[in-house]
Formats: C-alpha cells, sequence, structure tokens
C-alpha cells in the first residue's frame, strides 16, 4: 500500500483554532469541495484526525448526531476515490501535551479510560467494516512513559478491531510523539495488515520556528528565523539549559540540533525507521510533517522538497501536517497569517509547498 496526502487537522480535532473563524464550523471548515480539491491535487488520501470528545458524550456514550458528521467526511472521501485514515487524535486518558502527560491514566491497565479507549475502537471498527478504502490508526502521538506500555494498549485497541474487521490496515506510531529514534523499540506485529507510522519535525528549530506554544518562544529564550539548509545561528548549551529550567519536557527536543542541517542530517534522524522497514519489509507512513508558516517560504520550500526527496527514495507514505490552518496549512485564511509571505495571493494558497508535495508522490 502506498498512500500519498494530507491532513485535515482541525475539523473534529483541535477543534478551538477554527470556531471563532469560520462559522459552523462542523459543517464548513472541510467540505466536500475541499476532498475534491485534494484529490484533484494528485493525492489519493486523507488522514482524518478526531478527538475522542468530539463525538463522546460526558455519560460515555457515543453522540449519534457527530458521529454522523464522520460518516460525512468518509462519504466524501468515498466518492472522490481517497483513502481515509480515521486518527484518534485525542484519546481519553491521554494528553500528548507536553505539561499534560504525566495526568494520563490511560497506561494502568485498570483504569475506566483505558476500557473507553478499547470501547471506542470496538464501537469504530463495527461501524466502518463495511467501508471501502479506511484504515484505523488507534492512538496520534502516543507519550507512554515505557515502550513496551503503548505496545501493550495497542495490542488491546488491535485485539478489539480485529474482532470486528479483519481486513483494513491498522496503523501504529511509535512511541513519544512518533519519534523516529523510537523505531529502535517498534513492535513487529504477525498481523499483515498493519502499517507502521511515525512523525517528523526535525530539527524542531526550523520546522517549529516562532511558533508561540513552544518553550523556546513562549518564555522568550530563542526567537530567530532559522533557515534551512544551515546551522541554527546561536543555538548554543545556554539555550538549551534555559529551556531545560523552565520546561524540562521541551528540552530533550533540542539535543542533537545545534549543527549544519541538509538532507543528509535528514535522512541519519530517519535511519532507525528506515532500518526496521528494511529488516521486515513492511510498510512505513509519515503521518505528520511540515514547516512552520512563520518560515521564510524559501525554508519551507527546501524542507519540504528534501523530506520529500526521503520520502519518494525509500518507498515511505506520507500525510502531510496541515491542508488548512493551524500554523502549517498549506492554505491559510486566519488573520493571524494575512501578511505572512507564504500566502501572497488571491487563494491564500501556499503553492511552493504544494508543488513540492506533489512532485514527490510516486507513480507506481
Amino acid at each position: 500500500m502506498y498512500l500519498a496526502g494530507v491532513n485535515i487537522g482541525g475539523h473534529f480535532s483541535q477543534i478551538e483554532a477554527n470556531t471563532q473563524v469560520i462559522k459552523d464550523p462542523f459543517d464548513n471548515f472541510i467540505t466536500e469541495e475541499d476532498i475534491r480539491k485534494i484529490k484533484e491535487w494528485g493525492f489519493n488520501c486523507v488522514r482524518f484526525p478526531v478527538d475522542y470528545s468530539f463525538f463522546t458524550l460526558e455519560d460515555g456514550s457515543f453522540d449519534e448526531e457527530r458521529m454522523k458528521k464522520t460518516d460525512r467526511i468518509i462519504d466524501f472521501c468515498s466518492d472522490a476515490g481517497l483513502y481515509v485514515i480515521f486518527d484518534l487524535h485525542k484519546a481519553p486518558g491521554h494528553s500528548f501535551a507536553f505539561k499534560e502527560r504525566d495526568e494520563n491514566d490511560i497506561w494502568d491497565k485498570k483504569s475506566a479510560n483505558r476500557k473507553k479507549f478499547i470501547d471506542i475502537w470496538d464501537m469504530l471498527s463495527k461501524r466502518y467494516k463495511n467501508r471501502d478504502k479506511i484504515l484505523y490508526e488507534i492512538l496520534n502521538e502516543p507519550v507512554a512513559p515505557e515502550d513496551n506500555m503503548w505496545y501493550e494498549l495497542a495490542d488491546e485497541a488491535i485485539a478489539a478491531i480485529r474482532e470486528n474487521d479483519t481486513e483494513h490496515f491498522i496503523v501504529v506510531e511509535s512511541n513519544l510523539w512518533g519519534q523516529s529514534s523510537r523505531f529502535v523499540n517498534m513492535k513487529k506485529y504477525d498481523d499483515e495488515k498493519i502499517l507502521y507510522s511515525f512523525h517528523f519535525y526535525d530539527p524542531i528549530v526550523v520546522t517549529h520556528q516562532m511558533a508561540e506554544w513552544t518553550s523556546f518562544y513562549k518564555y522568550d529564550i530563542y526567537r530567530k528565523k532559522t533557515f534551512y539548509p544551515g546551522r541554527p545561528e546561536g543555538l548554543d548549551d545556554s539555550v538549551r539549559a534555559k529551556v531545560e529550567k523552565l520546561d524540562n519536557h521541551f528540552a530533550t527536543w533540542l539535543d542533537g540540533q545545534d549543527k549544519e542541517w541538509n538532507i543528509d542530517e535528514l535522512e541519519k534522524v530517519m535511519k532507525p525507521v528506515l532500518d526496521f522497514k528494511n529488516r521486515h519489509n513492511v510498510p512505513v507512513l509519515c503521518g505528520e510533517f511540515g514547516c512552520v508558516a512563520h518560515g521564510d517560504p524559501q525554508t519551507r520550500i527546501n524542507w519540504t522538497r528534501d523530506f520529500m526527496a526521503l520520502c519518494a527514495k525509500h518507498g515511505i507514505s506520507f500525510t502531510y501536517w496541515n491542508y488548512k490552518n493551524l500554523d502549517f496549512g498549506i492554505y491559510d485564511f486566519t488573520e493571524k497569517y494575512a501578511d505572512n509571505p507564504n500566502y501572497q495571493n488571491d487563494e491564500r494558497l501556499d503553492k511552493g509547498v504544494l508543488g513540492e508535495l506533489q512532485n514527490g508522490i510516486l507513480h507506481p
């Protein structure tokens, strides 16, 4: 299986980003026209992030009207001939936010949230088992204290899905936000319909430069335009020490950042994924990657071009983050980026990034 597509984050996940700028966002943020556009651009897949809270009521039951809204998006994808990855982006008892992950109780085998998580996948696999082109991504960016704790939970979710559906692919991401480095401990499943996934945002000071939610920006430690290829300016041990003092969770992301970055360095970061893929001859997906819109237009183009070249070289499927808005969009209609040089046309479309994504699509 080879997938080439985009995320439609912000529709039924991370919803707060769009409720203030779009009327009736659950109906209007992503429309059938958007899905058709994705198909016209040459992609064959949409990753569809959905937060459990979007369709789960306080008593733990499922909101049928909300589920019909997810059906609607899947129908749009089916009509366009696109695969759709149903990504459980946020799950009960699990947050991938740096400062919240210590509170996660989904790893407790006796927790009510763990049972809710399994119940969700029982429901979803029953609902969608007869769909033609659907994949189940059981959890976005797991942040288990130990890798084996994540794979034990994944085993339970896979078993619940396979009770209802033995045909569709299941997407399993590596631990700790899908880091490629965690592929050294990635579990190889006997199930031949597992798609192994990672996320890629290296180097973080390029892909997340000037991003307001990062510690190095929030605490005014490192607010620099960072160009690619090249070496980040002024990124020394003192920067890491300051971040470590204020937000130790984020500090580890700065390890190994102070060097000359180019396509060869990106490939080195990806090596654990490539080794696993080649050793087991299994399909691999990069479920998220991208460079924030704060980046210089040429930096976004250069970084995307190099990453796409690596995906093509190694036969890796991809879904770019993100189709619209959320700081990484191919499109962006927010006031925040009204004057951003990446979107200075009537369509508010980053044509450079789109072009590199299209150029990187494999055509077997």
